[in-house]
């Protein structure tokens, strides 16, 4: 009786035990899923590599990104996706999780065609059961916006320290500018033309002329903040009348201008001699990055799922260097030779569009940026309005 008690007993948690185990392997194989469910609906960049940098795992989001499955990439290494550059550095950051056994973080930018999108990645270790860590995790986010916001403040800045001292510096430039120009003509009326001192006073005279337009510049820039920001204009309306005025230059520099303008654009907050000033600077600009003759591509159209008019100025000139990207707004800047150029053409052309709620990015490759074709895109969005000119 005694063995049956007890043969009973074990057969019952036997079953008992196998219940248990059924019923833990069900929540694992559930928390499993979930898991997988919440990595593949995620929209970061998540993967896996090894101390190589070969991928061991990744998300459906990663892979279609980079226009693939997450069986096409398993096993390759991190160049299959990325820039030389950018595998030197992630590796360094890997052996480093490797080394410390700690999370490290990088901010990086990606270049895919003619998009540019910047990446905040986190990478954290993955032990195995004796405590080593086997493999790292990335998990990184799009921050392209956050980035471009940064930028936008720092330029306010930027915008609102000049604006304070615009005004005053050119006023006290102005008076003696004024005198130096009135002797100068004065002068001028007194020499013989084909003297020296002629020449020395004509070279006075349009270096005077040219800190003239500077000051302009300036005072232009200083009013900025001045009159109705309620103002509204058609956009394709002020394209078209300054393409009217430069038209014959851009013939004459043997640069096709092609126009592809949205017909149903709404009108666009912003006075239109203020917008046409902007957009004459960038053509004038785009010009002169295609010294011998070029194309020219102006593309208005309206941005999904916004209120908000898209404009691209499109050249396929020499381009501006990675290194100057970043300097292009800044007042007094100029890539142009010295003398052709004030350096105030975009600073001024940023506060416009900044000043009626909308912004302006640029894109710009050059001879040396491997794989994509050399030229600048400035892209401006502007608010649209409800009002009727």
């Amino acid at each position: 009786l005694g063995a049956v008690t007890i043969l009973f007993f074990e057969i019952r948690w036997s079953r008992t035990l196998e219940q248990e185990v059924a019923n833990q392997t069900w929540e694992l194989k559930r928390s499993e899923e979930k898991y997988r469910s919440l990595v593949e609906s995620a929209e970061d960049f998540i993967f896996t590599v090894d101390f190589e940098g070969r991928f061991q795992s990744m998300n459906s989001f990663t892979a279609n990104f980079f226009g693939g499955c997450p069986e096409d990439f398993l096993g390759k290494r991190l160049s299959a996706l990325f820039s030389e550059e950018i595998v030197e550095r992630q590796l360094k950051l890997i052996r480093l999780v490797y080394r410390f056994e700690k999370s490290v973080r990088d901010d990086f930018m990606l270049t895919l065609g003619e998009h540019q999108t910047w990446i905040s990645a986190n990478f954290m270790p993955l032990k195995n059961e004796e405590g080593k860590v086997s493999s790292v995790l990335c998990i990184a986010r799009d921050i392209t916006e956050n980035k471009q916001l940064e930028r936008q403040l720092i330029n306010t800045e930027k915008l609102a320290s000049m604006g304070t001292l615009a005004a005053g510096v050119a006023h006290e430039i102005n008076n003696p500018l004024g005198i130096i120009l009135g002797f100068s003509d004065l002068l001028l009326e007194k020499t013989a033309e084909d003297s020296q001192e002629y020449e020395d006073l004509k070279t006075i005279e349009r270096q005077g002329l040219h800190c003239k337009q500077v000051v302009e510049n300036l005072l232009s820039f200083a009013r900025q903040g001045e009159g109705d920001d309620a103002e509204h204009s058609d956009l394709n309306h002020s394209i078209e009348d300054i393409i009217k005025v430069v038209k014959h230059t851009l013939d004459m520099s043997h640069i096709e201008l092609v126009l592809d303008l949205d017909k149903d654009i709404p009108q666009v907050k912003g006075d239109s001699r203020q917008l046409q000033q902007v957009f004459l600077n960038l053509i004038n600009n785009a010009a002169a990055a295609m010294n011998g003759g070029g194309t020219l591509t102006i593309h208005t159209f309206m941005e999904r799922g916004s209120r908000k008019a898209i404009v691209h100025f499109q050249d396929n000139g020499v381009g501006i260097k990675e290194g100057d990207i970043d300097r292009i707004f800044d007042p007094f800047f100029t890539t142009k030779p010295e003398g052709e150029g004030t350096g105030l053409g975009l600073f001024v052309s940023y506060g416009i569009i900044t000043k009626y709620g909308g912004n302006i990015d640029c894109i710009s490759h050059t001879a040396d940026s491997s794989g994509r074709p050399r030229g600048t895109t400035f892209t401006i969005k502007l608010p649209i309005t409800t009002q009727e000119g």
